[in-house]
């Protein structure tokens, strides 16, 4: 027994000075950062039905991707991707969108390409019908991970993990995520267009009736592609972190605030990627932007024929994006403080040679999701209430692992510790 004791206390001790050493151990080759899979896709998935501007239902599609080898984890990040093209055109099959669903598919996330509700009203893009194409996009993406969270409370089909859901797109797809993380009317620097409020009121809010009600529509993060948002006042501490990219030469979508422009109609008056990026370093958070030095709007957009050099600036936007996600999945949960909930965990016997078994006092189930000591996500189970859940030691060789107990309804971690297989 004293030499397990000295065991355990040896192997924490080299899990604490790991933790001081997890940026640059994180960051290597392994699930959620290169690639590994083989990237499949499923087309034209049913996930919500809306009416379009002129009056008309239609339903609402997306193509889902997934590693083909993926056996090992029971639940699985998600990436919804919405595409660009001004809220008048675009497919969920747009390159630029399938490129970076192969891409992360093959690194070990799910992905999502959606469709979403494109017009304006007598085709006329007054500031009032281009912000409510705006809104019926946000509803149509808040649909489908409602889809996505219904399924994972019913069927599970698709292997959700709910806690670990991102949202992003490309320029207007952008708009969309931007404005569904972080818009608040409460929460504003200049009064908002008497315009917007009415079409709020119009379209029945941002939540909508595109599908699946009832269901969360929490996300973990947020990917802006060239898109804007309509006050960097949005963005606060506790809200989602994002990524992102934008040209400083984007003459679309504008990467900084420009007072003069502004004046003069009402859709100028946007923030960009460099706003974003400056009211980003005045929070903690672990979000980026990546500024593209004298490029147009997403200048990353393919087919890459007539202009190779997109290909240069897809790969670092795929990279900014990278880097991202695998601080979100391997760092975030890497926090050793206890919940401050009053509930008792035990994990017994720890260390262990063989098994180890948690049980709570819990009344609702738990995720169960457990960390190697460099980071990686290595396992995930579910514990019901009032039932135990036990851990073999095949599933996860010798060692210091970390876990995390998360409220599977909120996804709000309710516990966190350490245990050994020796």
């Amino acid at each position: 027994m004293k030499n397990n004791n000295l065991l355990f206390l040896a192997l924490l001790i080299c899990g604490l000075f790991t933790f001081q050493r997890t940026q640059a151990q994180c960051l290597s080759s392994g699930r959620y950062y290169e690639k590994q899979y083989t990237s499949k896709n499923t087309q034209n998935i049913l996930y919500g039905n809306a009416i379009k501007f002129d009056g008309t239902a239609v339903d609402l599609k997306l193509n889902f991707y997934e590693p083909v080898e993926d056996s090992v984890f029971e639940y699985r990040p998600l990436i919804v991707f919405a595409f660009g093209g001004s809220f008048t055109s675009g497919f969920r099959i747009s390159p630029d969108i399938v490129k970076l669903c192969n891409e992360f598919s093959q690194r070990g996330y799910v992905c999502a390409s959606i469709d979403y509700r494109l017009g304006f009203e007598n085709g006329n893009d007054s500031d009032t019908n281009q912000f409510k194409a705006l809104i019926r996009g946000v509803q149509d993406m808040k649909a489908a991970v409602r889809f996505f969270y219904k399924d994972a409370h019913t069927i599970n089909k698709y292997r959700i993990d709910t806690s670990k859901i991102f949202i992003g797109g490309v320029s207007a797809g952008a708009f969309i995520a931007l404005n569904y993380a972080y818009g608040k009317l409460d929460t504003l620097s200049f009064p908002a267009p008497q315009f917007a409020l009415q079409a709020l009121v119009d379209l029945g809010g941002t939540e909508g009736n595109s599908g699946n009600p009832g269901y969360s529509t929490k996300v973990r993060g947020v990917i802006d592609l060239c898109g804007a948002i309509a006050d960097t006042v949005w963005i606060m501490p506790n809200d989602p972190p994002l990524c992102g990219v934008h040209g400083t030469n984007d003459s679309l979508v504008a990467c900084e605030f420009d007072s003069a422009q502004a004046a003069g109609t009402v859709e100028s008056r946007l923030f960009g990627g460099c706003d974003i990026k400056k009211r980003l370093s005045h929070l903690n958070t672990s979000s980026c932007m990546y500024i593209f030095e004298g490029a147009g709007h997403a200048p990353f957009i393919l087919p890459c024929i007539l202009n190779p050099p997109c290909s240069y600036y897809m790969d670092t936007t795929i990279w900014v994006i990278r880097d991202f996600l695998y601080r979100q999945m391997c760092f975030t949960p890497l926090d050793i403080a206890e919940g401050k909930d009053d509930i008792i965990v035990n994990v017994f016997p720890n260390p262990s040679e063989d098994n180890i078994t948690f049980s709570t006092n819990y009344s609702q189930a738990l995720d169960l999701t457990i960390y190697g000591i460099d980071g990686r996500l290595l396992l995930q189970k579910q514990l019901e209430s009032n039932q135990t859940v036990q851990i073999s030691k095949n599933e996860l060789q010798t060692g210091l692992f970390f876990y995390t107990l998360s409220d599977k309804t909120t996804s709000y971690r309710k516990r966190t510790g350490k245990f050994v297989f020796q």
